[in-house]
Order: structure tokens, then C-alpha cells, then sequence
């Protein structure tokens, strides 16, 4: 399924926010997050603004959030600014490309992914895949929220390719659930299929 190209810094840059920047963290991931036992460090893979990376901090992680958008960060920047974390986490946000996750120096031990993986194309979501095999130590915990084929917008992902991407020996325990992405169109709020998974480090 062919997936949706967008130049996302333009994106950014624009007066009005794209349609997944909804003010506040995709709902079923922060659900996730206030259901599971997060270790540090978390990265927050195309963390946009920094709504769920701030989230997470609040709760009294240690938090990067990366992204491509070098607009993207200057605003999560902005916001982690004026953000009181109590009980006292940490974040920081880095303008960073997801294909080349080796270069973060970083060993995550939960990743968080809300709506990134589906805009990569084979190619990108291969190395994407590669990189959080690299710097994922043992037992490290990803989820990933990506919009369905299902939500009929000619793009997604089904719950075979997300399989296929993290497949066994290097990941186990994958769980992929039927989820919801929030999306704002044409000034209203709208939930569109998704799929959530979750999977450990090998």
C-alpha cells in the first residue's frame, strides 16, 4: 500500500497544525503509557511537538523525543520551557532522522512510536526497524501506533506487515491490537483505525 508523502518541516512550519497534532497525546498510546511499567530511558520517535514525550516526563521518566522536522522540535522545545514536571522527570528534544537511529548514542529501554512508522516507505521502515534492534538493549519495550489500511486514505499498514517487520529472533511477546488514531480535520476531531503494537527486545 502506497504511503502518504508529505514534506513534514513544511508541515510544521504552517499556521495551522497538521491533522495528528490534536493538542495532546494520541489517546491509545497514552493509554498504554498509564497502563504499563515504562523503563528509562524512553525515546519518543517522531515526537512532533512533544505532547506524549512531556507526558511521559510529567509521570518522572527520562525522556528524548526525536524528530525530523527541525519545526517540530523548536516547538517541543517551547513547550518542555514552559512544562512544570512534578514529580521531577527529564526531557530533551533532538532534531534526529529515524532511518539512522544508531547515530542517537542512545540505549532506550522503552520506544514509543505514535504515527511514524507508517509513513516510512520499505526502504525506510527497514532501517527504521534495523536501528531499533541496534540501540534496543534486551527486554526493551516498543509500541507502535499506525494508522490501518482500513481507514480507507489509499495508505497504511496491516497487522501482517507490522508482524513481518518485528519478527522473531530479534523481537517477541508482539501483541497487535485493533487502536484508534485522533485526527483533526476541517476543524473537528475524528478517530480513524489504527493498529497498536507492542513488542520486547529480543
Amino acid at each position: 500500500m502506497a504511503r502518504q508523502v508529505h514534506d513534514f518541516d513544511a508541515l510544521y512550519a504552517a499556521d495551522a497544525p497538521p491533522p495528528w497534532e490534536i493538542g495532546r497525546p494520541q489517546p491509545a498510546l497514552l493509554a498504554l503509557v498509564r497502563r504499563s511499567v515504562l523503563a528509562d530511558p524512553v525515546l519518543d520517535v517522531g515526537c512532533g511537538t512533544g505532547v506524549l514525550a512531556l507526558a511521559v516526563a510529567r509521570a518522572g521518566h527520562r525522556v528524548v523525543g526525536v524528530d525530523a522536522a527541525a519545526h517540530a522540535i523548536s516547538r517541543a522545545r517551547e513547550r518542555a520551557a514552559g512544562a512544570i514536571l512534578d514529580p521531577p522527570g527529564e526531557v530533551r528534544f533532538d532534531v534526529a532522522d529515524a532511518r539512522r537511529l544508531d547515530r542517537l548514542g542512545l540505549r532506550p529501554r522503552t520506544v514509543l512510536d505514535s504515527g511514524l512508522l507508517h509513513t516510512l516507505d520499505d526502504a525506510g521502515r527497514a532501517a527504521y526497524v534495523a536501528g531499533l534492534e541496534a540501540i534496543c538493549p534486551s527486554d526493551a519495550l516498543v509500541a507502535v501506533l499506525a494508522m490501518s489500511v482500513d481507514a480507507g486514505l489509499g495508505w497504511g499498514t496491516t497487522a501482517d506487515r507490522l508482524r513481518a517487520a518485528f519478527e522473531a529472533p530479534a523481537w517477541s511477546a508482539t501483541v497487535i491490537s485493533d487502536a484508534e488514531i485522533a485526527a483533526r480535520t476541517a476543524g473537528e476531531e475524528v478517530s480513524l483505525p489504527a493498529l497498536l503494537l507492542t513488542t520486547r527486545r529480543a
